[in-house]
């Protein structure tokens, strides 16, 4: 998925019981045992794994070694020099499970072709037939799956031409067996793809899927689904081990769930559990440079603080902020060396394509840079508000405060809310997918003329989004921390 889904985090990890004492959360630090969890809970952690990119295996709720192995790795991320956790379990459901939700990755039987694969549906355009073939893009193009149905001849066809296709020997993983063909590799455009046929209902089902290196997450998780009959959807037991923990992390680092008003939720980050011996971090947000000693971020994430600092303890300074408008621009002291420029041109266009950079749930979910792309969905926010704008790009708690991007680059809005789930769930009996909020950049460039700041040029270059960010864009966007 966009994303490296799931690096789990030092900072987190840090946190112990003072004393001996028996603290809320105590038993998240005990050592991880499979063994407790159900077949279903154990699936949904192969499936998280996948989709952070450390598994490639069956999801068959079997724990073996290379599942054991692939956990580690995921641990290991957090540099804590110890075995899995029951809070790296936690950690990868939740964020997993959130991410399922955000792209609408659902687990479905595929129409008369015998079996079962999970997509993220959501951001799927429809179902197109192609030569008899049914083909379906993600929205932002970097993601597409085939369908066929065919006879073992014309199944093993498309693996020889598949093999013929792979541009790098040392990607290319094949399988063959009496139900079964696979043929993974590198295209000569540097996009990943997946080949798989199963023999199924008395014929053959092919599925095709390929991915730009940045969905990586997104085709292994869809190519560990593949699988002959019905599918295994991602729950979680009712009074299981894993939903205990899931609901223990949540409750103790402060994981929103959803509002309970009508209002848009705001993306600010869960609390940050700090080491014993630190002042204890409160909420976090994500924060963009407009010139070497200015950042901007959403005015929610700081309007509560004591104290703003960046993530290494450096203190900002508020220059000023707009509570109506849930802006606010911050001083530091130390420049930096690359900054973003205001996408003055023009304002944002329905269905123009955006990207929205950020640090959701940092320290809990990773301190890895993210960006997912989606479109502008409305050009107005809650209740006609124009100096907002909707779009789809998935953001998550975390990501507040961070710029929206387009396709150059620039920044056309700043990412401020996401629509309340359970609200509407409640309200509607209706899921709502990726509804979320930006202000726009004129707004932002007025308010910036009101606080007397004028971003500055010569920050990076224009760039191309679908060639991915240039080296030096992940010191322009930044997390910050407010106390």
């Amino acid at each position: 998925m966009v994303r490296v889904l799931l690096v789990c985090v030092a900072m987190l990890l840090a946190w112990q019981p003072v004393g001996g004492a028996t603290a809320p959360g105590a038993g998240l630090f005990a050592p991880f045992d499979p063994a407790a969890l159900a077949p279903a809970e154990r699936r949904l952690l192969q499936s998280a794994l996948a989709a952070a990119g450390v598994y490639d295996g069956p999801l068959d709720g079997l724990w073996g070694a290379a599942t054991a192995e692939a956990l580690g790795r995921f641990a290991g991320g957090s540099g804590a020099g110890e075995g899995p956790t029951n809070l790296d379990a936690a950690a990868l459901a939740t964020a997993f499970l959130d991410e399922v939700r955000a792209r609408g990755w659902d687990f479905r039987p595929l129409d008369g072709l015998g079996v079962s694969m999970a997509l993220p549906f959501a951001e799927l355009g429809s179902a197109e037939d192609e030569a008899g073939d049914t083909r379906r893009w993600s929205r932002d193009g970097r993601f597409t799956v085939l369908t066929r149905r065919s006879d073992r001849y014309e199944a093993a066809t498309w693996h020889d031409a598949a093999m013929q296709a792979n541009a790098d020997d040392t990607a290319l993983a094949t399988v063959r067996a009496e139900d079964l063909l696979v043929t993974r590799g590198v295209l000569r455009d540097g996009r990943l793809f997946y080949t798989r046929s199963d023999r199924a209902e008395g014929g053959w089902t092919t599925v095709y899927l390929a991915a730009d290196a940045v969905d990586a997450g997104t085709l292994a998780l869809a190519a560990a689904s593949v699988r002959p009959g019905r599918p295994l959807p991602w729950t979680l037991p009712e009074g299981g081990e894993l939903t205990a923990l899931v609901a223990e992390a949540r409750a103790v680092f402060a994981i929103e769930a959803g509002a309970e008003t009508p209002r848009p939720l705001a993306a600010t980050a869960p609390a940050v559990a700090a080491p014993p011996q630190a002042e204890a971090a409160t909420t976090s947000g994500t924060a963009f440079y407009l010139g070497a000693r200015t950042l901007v971020t959403a005015g929610h994430v700081v309007a509560a603080c004591d104290r703003v600092n960046l993530a290494d303890g450096t203190d900002l300074e508020i220059l000023a902020s707009d509570p109506d408008l849930d802006v606010a621009v911050l001083a530091t002291p130390r420049p930096a060396g690359r900054w973003l420029s205001l996408a003055a041109a023009a304002p944002a266009r329905l269905g123009q394509r955006v990207h929205a950079a950020g640090f959701p749930y940092y320290a809990i979910a990773g301190t890895s840079l993210h960006l997912t792309g989606g479109n502008v969905s409305a050009l107005a926010g809650i209740d006609d508000d124009a100096r907002f704008f909707s779009f789809t790009a998935p953001v998550q708690p975390g990501n507040s405060g961070g710029p929206l991007l387009d396709a150059d680059g620039d920044v056309l809005g700043l990412v401020v809310a996401r629509l309340s789930e359970d609200f509407i769930v409640e309200e509607t009996g209706s899921f709502p997918q990726n509804v979320n909020y930006a202000v726009s950049e004129r707004e932002l460039a007025d308010f910036l003329a009101r606080a007397g700041v004028v971003p500055s040029a010569g920050g990076l270059d224009r760039f191309d989004m679908d060639e991915g960010v240039p080296d030096g864009f992940a010191a322009a966007v930044v997390p910050i921390v407010c106390h």
